[in-house]
């Protein structure tokens, strides 16, 4: 007796790699900039300004939850 064989749905590996950038606590300048869709320097500007920034030897980090948290500052209708 064989079993049916259930088709489960495929993901692209663009769309994989977008889940794992944003499921990140600590994303580089390059994914944050790829994720919220802004400038490089507009991205490091805001994450500095909302105190996410990590600097290990010469690599950033960024913070995502405390990023996203002064994201929603300026979030126009509440």
């Amino acid at each position: 007796m064989n079993p049916k064989k259930i088709d489960m749905p495929t993901m692209s590996i663009d769309k994989y790699k977008d889940m794992k950038v944003m499921n990140k606590k600590f994303l580089t300048i390059r994914e944050g900039v790829e994720l919220y869709s802004m400038g490089h320097e507009n991205f490091r500007k805001m994450a500095e300004e909302a105190g996410a920034i990590y600097k290990i030897n010469r690599k950033i980090l960024v913070n995502a939850a405390v990023f996203e948290e002064y994201l929603e500052t300026f979030r126009v209708w509440r």
